[in-house]
C-alpha cells in the first residue's frame, strides 16, 4: 500500500458555501509525477470508492484533522506542536459526481484568517492508496500548505510507516474483510471490535489444530506404507481366506457331531442307570438336540433311577403270545402235573388256541 499526499486550491471567496475539493473525480496524479508505484501512474476516484472513505470516517471516533504543512507527519522529526488549523467528519464529506470528494472544514479563526488573506491557499490530502488499481483507501487527515503536491514535504516512503503505526486508524484492507468472513466474522465497518478479534484468533488457532493433526496422521500413514514396502507381510501371521472359510465350516461341522455324540451318551447311560425307558429314547434325544446338553442332563439327572429298568432293555416289546407261553400260572403247573402232559405239550396247545 501506498501514501498519497495531493494539493488542491481553496476558494473561500464571499459566495463559497464552505465545501472545497479534496479528491478530484476520475484518474489524477500529483504535480511531480505520483504516484510511480501504480500501474499508469495515476490514482483514482469514483463514487463508490468516495463511499468507502466516507463510511471509514464514519466508523472512527474522532473528527479528521487539517493541520498546517502537514507537521502531524513531522512533529517526531522536528518536535515542533502540530496545531490543527480545522476539522470535519462524514457528515462534512459529500461525493459530487464528476467533479470529486469535498469537505467542508471547521475552521480555526486563525485558519480563516490565513485563508482570507490568502496566506495559505491549498488543501492537502493524506491518503494511503491500492498499489494496483491506485484506489485511496482511507482518508488519514489533510492539511493547510502553499506548496501543490510534495514539494518540501517528507518522501512517501518515509511517511508509510509513521502511517501504519495507528492500527485503529488504518482503513481496513478488502482481502482482510474476505479472511476474516471465510471464519464467520463479518465486519461491517473498517474497525474490529475486541470480541470479533479473539474470535478470529480462536477460529485461526482450531483451524492449525486441525491441520497439525492432519500433518501427524499424514506422517503416520507415509511410515505405514514406507514399512510395508522395505518390510513386506510376515506370511506366518496370516493364512489365506479360503483355508480360513474352511477351517470355520469343519469347526462348525465337528461341534456339532460332538454335540449330537454327547446327547446320544446322555441318553444311553440314562438307559443303562434305569433313569429312562427304552421307548422314550428317541424323544430324549430330539430334546437333547434341541434344548442343549445341559439341559438335558438336568432333566436326567432329576430322575430316580428304577432297579427293574437296569441292564439291556430290548427295542421291541415282548410277544404276548410268547410271553403267555413261556409263564404259566400255578394251576397250570398243577394241571400238568395231574394229567402227565409235558410243559411243551401244554405250551403247545394253549399256543394254538
Amino acid at each position: 500500500m501506498g501514501l498519497g499526499i495531493l494539493s488542491g486550491e481553496l476558494n473561500l471567496s464571499p459566495d463559497a458555501d464552505g465545501w472545497a475539493q479534496l479528491l478530484p473525480a476520475g484518474h489524477f496524479s500529483a504535480v511531480d509525477g505520483r504516484p510511480f508505484d501504480v500501474p499508469g501512474g495515476q490514482w483514482f476516484l469514483d463514487g463508490e470508492i468516495a463511499d468507502r472513505l466516507i463510511n471509514q470516517v464514519r466508523g472512527l471516533t474522532n473528527d479528521r484533522l487539517i493541520d498546517y504543512e502537514h507537521q502531524t507527519l513531522k512533529a517526531e522529526e522536528n518536535g515542533q506542536p502540530a496545531i490543527a488549523s480545522g476539522w470535519f467528519n462524514a457528515d462534512e464529506m459529500e461525493w459530487r459526481e464528476g467533479e470529486g470528494l469535498y469537505i467542508k472544514p471547521r475552521w480555526t479563526d486563525k485558519a480563516r484568517d490565513y485563508i482570507q488573506s490568502d496566506e495559505y491557499r491549498f488543501l492537502s490530502a493524506v491518503f494511503p492508496y491500492d498499489k494496483t488499481t491506485g484506489a485511496p483507501v482511507a482518508l488519514k487527515m489533510a492539511a493547510l500548505v502553499n506548496y501543490p503536491g510534495l514539494d518540501g514535504l517528507q518522501k512517501v516512503s518515509a511517511l508509510k510507516g509513521q502511517f501504519q503505526k495507528n492500527h485503529k486508524e488504518t482503513a481496513m484492507e478488502q482481502w482482510l474483510k474476505d479472511l476474516l468472513a471465510r471464519i464467520g466474522i463479518e465486519v461491517s465497518e473498517d474497525t474490529v471490535s475486541t470480541e470479533q478479534g479473539q474470535a478470529a484468533l480462536s477460529a485461526v488457532k482450531a483451524l492449525k489444530t486441525k491441520a497439525d493433526s492432519a500433518d501427524t496422521l499424514t506422517t503416520e500413514v507415509a511410515a505405514l506404507k514406507a514399512s510395508a514396502k522395505t518390510e513386506g507381510v510376515n506370511l506366518s501371521q496370516y493364512v489365506p481366506k479360503a483355508m480360513y472359510d474352511d477351517a470355520v465350516v469343519e469347526i462348525a461341522s465337528l461341534k456339532g457331531s460332538s454335540a449330537e455324540q454327547t446327547v446320544d451318551q446322555l441318553v444311553s447311560d440314562a438307559l443303562k442307570e434305569g433313569r429312562a425307558f427304552k421307548r422314550e429314547e428317541d424323544y430324549l434325544k430330539q430334546f437333547g438336540n434341541q434344548q442343549g446338553e445341559a439341559a438335558l442332563k438336568a432333566m436326567l439327572e432329576s430322575r430316580a433311577p428304577v432297579a427293574a429298568l437296569k441292564g439291556k432293555q430290548t427295542d421291541e416289546l415282548p410277544d404276548p403270545k410268547k410271553q403267555k407261553n413261556q409263564d404259566l400260572n400255578t394251576d397250570e403247573l398243577a394241571v400238568l402235573k395231574a394229567t402227565g402232559i409235558s410243559k411243551e405239550e401244554f405250551l403247545k396247545q394253549r399256543a394254538a388256541e
